[in-house]
Parts: structure tokens; C-alpha cells; sequence
């Protein structure tokens, strides 16, 4: 009993154990799929499909048929039986044929509007998802470079302290070096707060609630991937991919097929009835009628509805330029600023930062051989930190711009 006790708490805690190593180990890809199994934003607007595939076939349906049966001329204190005359009728009311295949393509575009509204929800959430988890990237290398920092702070005050001690320092040596460990310390604690905010903001762009772990192994490192396409290209792509412009697209369909179905309101409208009158025991007689509806008074409602869905039309259109106007706009600045941060990039990686490495090389051989002072040892140990993360922030912004890129055509980038 015992051992089967013992096998059963090893068991749950390799469970425990295993599901947090799956939990916690998130790659951008991961995070992604993830992203979109779980954002309730996403599973709402999914929905929205449904709803409106829903209203496409209400929306085609005949009106409710009237079915009608009277008992007439029965004797005071008789009941029902005892009628001298039974009535059944009934009566269908007709659209004009064209209305229900208008009515049923508006349906049918709204139902494309939540589709690609869908999809404009997933692009803002995959967007969000690898905002999130660059900045996540972006903290966690400025965390390690705080680190490095704090380790050659820490190690270089302990010997400002002991040359001083030994008479081959000075106080403001040594006092320095104390006031850049503290100030390293300081960013240490700070950059750990900012990791710890960056998992939060991750975690719920995935979906995660309160009761999820904030604690997240990112797989991915911080890279320079280079993306080899062109302005002409990228607008062409937002016109047949972004959904958002999609989305106008089906609303100026909608205002016409809207104007249409105004017209189309001069049409009649078809009544059809049907009913079998028997009386005293009688086979009965029976009789049908058919009607119009005619429009008599066009010049009042008819006349204002097509005047409205005149205006709406009018209006889509000028809304559809005016998007297409701002996606031109952002794409031009946002391929501007992506190219700029790709010579930020390229820069730092051909120049600044072996330079950097490079100088401080120099400085750390010179200061361990006394032939410079700390001050100018700290100049080059700060320039090395500085570049690096200058170096880290520039990536992060050159990811960002790819980011605006991918959101404004509404594509991967590849």
C-alpha cells in the first residue's frame, strides 16, 4: 500500500514538473498558436461569423404564412360542433422575387465583413503577441547586460578599495567606482521589475489570466533577420490582402446593394389566399385570390430611401479612399522607419560594436598595466555598455517596424 502511495505522489509530481517545463518554455511561434486558442477577443469575433451566417438564412425566409379557422352561427349555449358555417383559410405574402436575392448577397457580404473583421483580429493579436514577446527579448538581454555591468562595477570597486588601502588609489577613485556598483546594483533591480512587467503584458496577450504563472523561458533570442522587399510590393500586397480595407470594400458592396433594394421598394409586393367554406353539412365551396401591393406613395417613402441609400453609397466610397489613403500613408512611413532601423542595425553590428569591444580591450589591458587612470578605464567600460545596449534597443525597434509593416499590409512578412 505504501509503495502504490509513494508511485502515485512521483507520478503527480513528474506530471507537475513536466507541465510547467511545457508551460514555461515559449518560443514566437509558440506564443502565437497560443495567442490564438486562447484570446477571448479572438474567440468573440470568431463567433461573430456564426451570428452572421445565422441572420443569412432568417433573412431569406418567407414572412409566417397566416393560417385561419372560424366557427360561425352557432346557437347560443351550443358548442363548437354545432356551427352552421366552418371557414379554413390561408394566406401567403410574397417580396418580389429580386428582393430575396439582393437581401440574401447582403447577408452573404455581411457574413464576408465578420470574416475578414476575424482576420483583422488575429493580425492585431499576433501583432500585440510579438510586440509582447520582443520587448520580453529586448528586457531580458538588458537585464544580462545590467549583470555584466554589476560584475565588473562590483570587482572593479573592490580593488579601488584595496589600492587605495595600499596607497596606490585615490578617494575619488575609490568613491567613484562605489557610486557606479550602487548605480549598477540600482539597474539590476530596475531591469528585473521591467522583465517582470514585459512577462505580465506577454501573458496577456495570450490569453492568460491572473491565475497563470508571470515566470516564462523565452526560446528565441534577439536577432537581425534581413527582409528583402520593396515599397511597390508592399502596396500592392495591402490592397489585396489588408482586411481592414477588405472590410470597407464589402460596406461600399453593401450601400449598393442597399440603393438597389431601395429601387426596388417601386416593386409590388404578391398575396396569395386560399379558403374552403362548408355550411350545415355541406361539401362546402372554396375560393383563392391573388394581389399586388402598389406603391401609390412612392414620392414619400420610397423617395426618402432611396435618397438615403444614395448618400450611404456616396459616403462608403469616401470612406474606402480615405483608408486607402491612410494605408498608403502608414506603409510609406512605416517602410521609411524600417529602413532606417536596418541601418541602425547594420551599423552597430559592422562598426560601433567592434569598435567598442575593441577600445575597451584596450582600456581594460592599460588599466591592468597602470598606464591609465580608473576615470578613463570607466569611459570605455561605459562606452562597451552603452553600445550594447543601444545595440539591443535598436533591434528591438527594427522588429517593431517589421511589426507595423506585417499589421498595415495584413500579411507576414517573409
Amino acid at each position: 500500500m505504501n509503495k502504490l502511495l509513494w508511485l502515485f505522489v512521483l507520478a503527480l509530481l513528474s506530471t507537475k514538473l513536466y507541465g510547467q517545463a511545457e508551460i514555461n518554455k515559449l518560443s514566437l511561434n509558440d506564443a502565437i498558436e497560443i495567442g490564438l486558442k486562447n484570446n477571448p477577443e479572438l474567440k468573440s469575433s470568431f463567433e461573430k461569423i456564426n451570428a452572421a451566417s445565422g441572420r443569412f438564412w432568417s433573412g431569406i425566409s418567407l414572412p409566417y404564412p397566416e393560417l385561419e379557422v372560424s366557427y360561425e352561427y352557432i346557437p347560443t349555449s351550443q358548442s363548437l360542433n354545432n356551427y352552421s358555417e366552418k371557414t379554413f383559410s390561408f394566406s401567403q405574402s410574397i417580396e418580389f422575387p429580386t428582393n430575396y436575392f439582393l437581401r440574401g448577397s447582403k447577408l452573404s457580404t455581411a457574413e464576408e465583413i465578420a470574416e475578414n473583421e476575424y482576420k483583422l483580429s488575429e493580425i492585431g493579436l499576433i501583432s500585440k503577441i510579438k510586440t509582447a514577446y520582443f520587448k520580453a527579448l529586448t528586457n531580458e538581454e538588458q537585464l544580462i547586460i545590467a549583470k555584466d555591468n554589476l560584475s565588473i562595477a562590483e570587482d572593479f570597486y573592490h580593488k579601488a578599495e584595496i589600492r587605495y588601502n595600499v596607497g596606490e588609489g585615490t578617494n575619488l577613485e575609490k568613491l567613484t567606482a562605489k557610486v557606479q556598483y550602487t548605480e549598477a546594483l540600482n539597474n539590476v533591480e530596475v531591469q528585473k521589475n521591467h522583465l517582470l512587467a514585459a512577462y505580465t503584458e506577454l501573458n496577456y496577450a495570450l490569453g492568460y489570466g491572473k491565475t497563470e504563472t508571470d515566470e516564462i523561458v523565452l526560446t528565441d533570442r534577439m536577432e537581425y533577420n534581413v527582409f528583402d522587399f520593396g515599397l511597390e510590393k508592399l502596396l500592392t500586397d495591402a490592397v489585396n490582402n489588408n482586411p481592414q480595407l477588405k472590410v470597407k470594400e464589402l460596406n461600399l458592396n453593401t450601400s449598393s446593394i442597399d440603393r438597389t433594394l431601395a429601387w426596388s421598394s417601386l416593386l409590388p409586393n404578391f398575396n396569395f389566399s386560399y379558403f374552403k367554406q362548408s355550411r350545415d353539412g355541406d361539401d362546402g365551396f372554396y375560393g383563392a385570390s391573388f394581389g399586388i401591393s402598389v406603391p401609390l406613395w412612392f414620392m414619400l417613402d420610397q423617395r426618402g430611401q432611396i435618397q438615403e441609400a444614395s448618400a450611404n453609397v456616396s459616403i462608403a466610397e469616401s470612406e474606402l479612399q480615405s483608408l486607402r489613403n491612410e494605408i498608403y500613408l502608414l506603409i510609406k512611413n512605416a517602410f521609411t522607419e524600417f529602413k532606417n532601423e536596418e541601418k541602425q542595425v547594420q551599423l552597430y553590428q559592422s562598426e560601433i560594436l567592434p569598435q567598442a569591444e575593441e577600445i575597451y580591450r584596450t582600456a581594460f589591458q592599460s588599466y591592468e598595466a597602470g598606464e591609465i587612470s580608473y576615470i578613463e578605464f570607466l569611459q570605455a567600460k561605459q562606452l562597451i555598455i552603452n553600445s550594447k545596449s543601444n545595440y539591443i534597443n535598436a533591434l528591438l525597434l527594427y522588429n517593431l517596424s517589421i511589426i507595423t509593416l506585417e499589421e498595415a499590409v495584413g500579411n507576414r512578412l517573409k
